[in-house]
Protein backbone atom coordinates (compact mmCIF):
# COMPACT_ATOMS: atom_id res chain seq x y z
CA UNK A 1 0.00 0.00 0.00
CA UNK A 2 1.32 3.13 -0.88
CA UNK A 3 0.08 6.86 0.36
CA UNK A 4 -1.95 7.73 -2.22
CA UNK A 5 -5.37 6.39 -0.01
CA UNK A 6 -4.15 8.87 2.39
CA UNK A 7 -3.64 11.87 0.31
CA UNK A 8 -6.68 11.25 -1.64
CA UNK A 9 -9.22 11.30 1.67
CA UNK A 10 -7.53 13.84 2.80
CA UNK A 11 -7.77 15.63 -0.14
CA UNK A 12 -11.60 15.57 -0.05
CA UNK A 13 -11.56 17.51 2.61
CA UNK A 14 -8.12 19.67 2.25
CA UNK A 15 -7.21 21.00 -1.04
CA UNK A 16 -3.48 19.37 -0.46
CA UNK A 17 -0.78 21.19 -3.16
CA UNK A 18 1.52 19.47 -5.56
CA UNK A 19 4.08 21.29 -3.02
CA UNK A 20 3.23 19.85 0.00
CA UNK A 21 1.98 16.22 -1.27
CA UNK A 22 5.29 16.20 -3.03
CA UNK A 23 6.68 17.21 0.61
CA UNK A 24 4.92 14.25 2.16
CA UNK A 25 5.81 11.66 -0.56
CA UNK A 26 9.81 13.30 0.16
CA UNK A 27 9.71 12.63 3.82
CA UNK A 28 7.32 10.19 4.35
CA UNK A 29 8.24 6.25 4.33
CA UNK A 30 5.46 3.72 4.02
CA UNK A 31 5.92 0.64 6.70
CA UNK A 32 4.05 -2.60 7.38
CA UNK A 33 4.18 -4.08 11.46
CA UNK A 34 2.80 -7.45 12.23
CA UNK A 35 -0.01 -7.50 14.52
CA UNK A 36 1.22 -7.06 18.51
CA UNK A 37 4.37 -5.21 17.44
CA UNK A 38 5.64 -2.51 19.65
CA UNK A 39 6.48 0.74 17.47
CA UNK A 40 7.46 2.11 20.69
CA UNK A 41 7.79 1.59 24.52
CA UNK A 42 8.80 4.58 27.01
CA UNK A 43 12.96 3.70 26.96
CA UNK A 44 12.49 4.20 22.89
CA UNK A 45 12.79 7.48 21.17
CA UNK A 46 10.63 7.17 18.36
CA UNK A 47 10.72 11.15 17.11
CA UNK A 48 7.87 10.46 14.46
CA UNK A 49 4.42 11.53 13.22
CA UNK A 50 2.84 8.31 11.79
CA UNK A 51 -0.98 7.91 10.43
CA UNK A 52 -2.69 4.44 9.38
CA UNK A 53 -3.10 3.72 6.03
CA UNK A 54 -4.32 0.47 6.89
CA UNK A 55 -4.93 -1.57 10.30
CA UNK A 56 -4.92 0.08 13.77
CA UNK A 57 -2.43 0.86 16.62
CA UNK A 58 -3.42 1.62 20.35
CA UNK A 59 -1.71 3.44 23.13
CA UNK A 60 -1.00 2.47 26.63
CA UNK A 61 0.76 3.29 30.51
CA UNK A 62 0.92 0.39 32.92
CA UNK A 63 0.19 1.10 36.22
CA UNK A 64 1.86 0.53 39.72
CA UNK A 65 1.12 -3.13 39.34
CA UNK A 66 1.73 -3.66 36.01
CA UNK A 67 -2.01 -3.31 34.93
CA UNK A 68 -2.32 -2.01 31.12
CA UNK A 69 -4.73 1.15 30.67
CA UNK A 70 -5.21 1.55 26.91
CA UNK A 71 -5.42 5.43 26.69
CA UNK A 72 -6.70 5.19 22.71
CA UNK A 73 -6.88 3.52 19.38
CA UNK A 74 -5.75 4.94 15.62
CA UNK A 75 -7.50 3.80 12.95
CA UNK A 76 -7.48 3.86 9.62
CA UNK A 77 -7.06 7.72 8.49
CA UNK A 78 -6.07 8.41 12.23
CA UNK A 79 -2.32 9.74 13.18
CA UNK A 80 0.00 9.40 16.10
CA UNK A 81 3.04 10.67 17.30
CA UNK A 82 6.23 9.42 19.20
CA UNK A 83 6.93 12.10 20.85
CA UNK A 84 4.79 14.24 23.34
CA UNK A 85 3.91 16.80 20.50
CA UNK A 86 5.71 17.90 16.85
CA UNK A 87 7.75 20.91 19.17
CA UNK A 88 9.69 18.61 21.96
CA UNK A 89 11.76 15.40 21.05
CA UNK A 90 10.54 14.16 24.32
CA UNK A 91 8.87 10.91 24.44
CA UNK A 92 5.68 10.51 25.76
CA UNK A 93 5.29 7.65 28.65
CA UNK A 94 3.28 5.78 26.60
CA UNK A 95 3.75 2.00 24.59
CA UNK A 96 2.15 2.25 21.10
CA UNK A 97 1.22 -0.82 20.13
CA UNK A 98 -0.32 -2.36 16.78
CA UNK A 99 -3.26 -4.65 17.53
CA UNK A 100 -3.64 -5.68 14.07
CA UNK A 101 -1.38 -6.20 10.85
CA UNK A 102 -1.05 -2.80 10.28
CA UNK A 103 0.29 -0.09 7.29
CA UNK A 104 2.04 3.52 8.80
CA UNK A 105 2.96 6.54 6.82
CA UNK A 106 6.03 7.82 8.83
CA UNK A 107 7.45 10.81 8.92
CA UNK A 108 9.98 12.28 11.03
CA UNK A 109 8.46 14.99 13.61
CA UNK A 110 10.83 17.58 12.71
CA UNK A 111 10.05 17.52 9.19
CA UNK A 112 6.60 17.32 10.01
CA UNK A 113 6.85 20.34 11.96
CA UNK A 114 8.28 22.15 9.07
CA UNK A 115 5.36 20.61 6.93
CA UNK A 116 3.33 22.62 9.35
CA UNK A 117 4.86 25.59 8.97
CA UNK A 118 5.26 25.67 5.47
CA UNK A 119 2.64 24.54 4.04
CA UNK A 120 -1.05 26.24 5.38
CA UNK A 121 -2.58 22.37 4.17
CA UNK A 122 -0.72 20.53 6.11
CA UNK A 123 -1.29 22.52 9.33
CA UNK A 124 -4.85 22.15 8.64
CA UNK A 125 -4.85 18.89 8.33
CA UNK A 126 -2.79 18.42 11.72
CA UNK A 127 -5.50 20.16 13.25
CA UNK A 128 -8.11 17.80 11.77
CA UNK A 129 -6.52 14.35 13.06
CA UNK A 130 -5.74 16.25 16.61
CA UNK A 131 -9.31 16.99 16.72
CA UNK A 132 -10.00 13.05 15.65
CA UNK A 133 -8.21 12.61 18.93
CA UNK A 134 -9.53 15.01 20.95
CA UNK A 135 -12.97 13.41 20.00
CA UNK A 136 -11.89 10.40 20.72
CA UNK A 137 -10.82 11.55 23.98
CA UNK A 138 -14.42 13.03 24.67
CA UNK A 139 -16.17 10.09 23.71
CA UNK A 140 -14.28 8.07 26.46
CA UNK A 141 -14.35 10.35 29.11
CA UNK A 142 -18.65 9.93 28.17
CA UNK A 143 -17.83 6.27 28.81
CA UNK A 144 -15.77 6.64 31.95
CA UNK A 145 -18.23 8.57 34.07
CA UNK A 146 -21.26 6.50 33.44
CA UNK A 147 -21.80 5.85 37.12
CA UNK A 148 -22.69 1.69 36.86
CA UNK A 149 -20.58 -0.89 34.90
CA UNK A 150 -23.78 -1.93 32.62
CA UNK A 151 -23.94 2.07 31.55
CA UNK A 152 -20.58 2.47 30.79
CA UNK A 153 -20.21 -0.57 28.58
CA UNK A 154 -23.43 0.20 27.10
CA UNK A 155 -22.00 3.55 26.84
CA UNK A 156 -19.03 2.58 25.06
CA UNK A 157 -21.18 0.14 22.14
CA UNK A 158 -22.78 3.05 21.83
CA UNK A 159 -19.58 5.85 21.14
CA UNK A 160 -17.66 2.92 19.39
CA UNK A 161 -19.04 0.41 17.44
CA UNK A 162 -16.30 0.14 14.53
CA UNK A 163 -13.96 -0.29 17.72
CA UNK A 164 -16.02 -3.07 19.49
CA UNK A 165 -16.07 -4.70 16.23
CA UNK A 166 -12.28 -4.98 15.71
CA UNK A 167 -10.85 -5.28 19.27
CA UNK A 168 -10.65 -7.91 22.02
CA UNK A 169 -12.34 -8.39 25.13
CA UNK A 170 -9.14 -7.48 26.79
CA UNK A 171 -8.53 -4.43 24.66
CA UNK A 172 -12.05 -3.20 25.54
CA UNK A 173 -11.64 -4.19 29.22
CA UNK A 174 -8.82 -2.30 29.54
CA UNK A 175 -9.66 0.78 27.08
CA UNK A 176 -12.80 1.31 29.84
CA UNK A 177 -10.85 0.42 32.88
CA UNK A 178 -13.15 -2.23 33.82
CA UNK A 179 -12.05 -5.66 35.58
CA UNK A 180 -12.50 -9.27 33.76
CA UNK A 181 -15.59 -10.63 36.21
CA UNK A 182 -17.77 -7.15 35.52
CA UNK A 183 -16.83 -7.14 31.80
CA UNK A 184 -18.48 -10.48 30.98
CA UNK A 185 -21.39 -10.00 32.77
CA UNK A 186 -22.25 -6.51 31.60
CA UNK A 187 -21.42 -7.66 28.08
CA UNK A 188 -23.72 -10.62 28.54
CA UNK A 189 -26.79 -8.47 29.89
CA UNK A 190 -26.04 -6.38 27.10
CA UNK A 191 -26.52 -8.82 24.29
CA UNK A 192 -29.76 -10.08 26.02
CA UNK A 193 -30.99 -6.81 25.70
CA UNK A 194 -30.05 -5.93 21.81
Amino acid sequence: MNMNRFVRHYAKRIPLSDAAVEFLRKHGKVQQHEQLVHFRMPDMRMPYWCVILEGMACGYTLDAKGYRRIRWFAMEMQGFTGVRHLYTPKPSEQYIQFTERTTILRIPALRMREGKERFPEINELLHVMKQQYINQQDKLVSVLQQPTTYGRFAEFMRQFPDLARRTTSEQQMDFINMGHSQFFGVRRLWLRQH
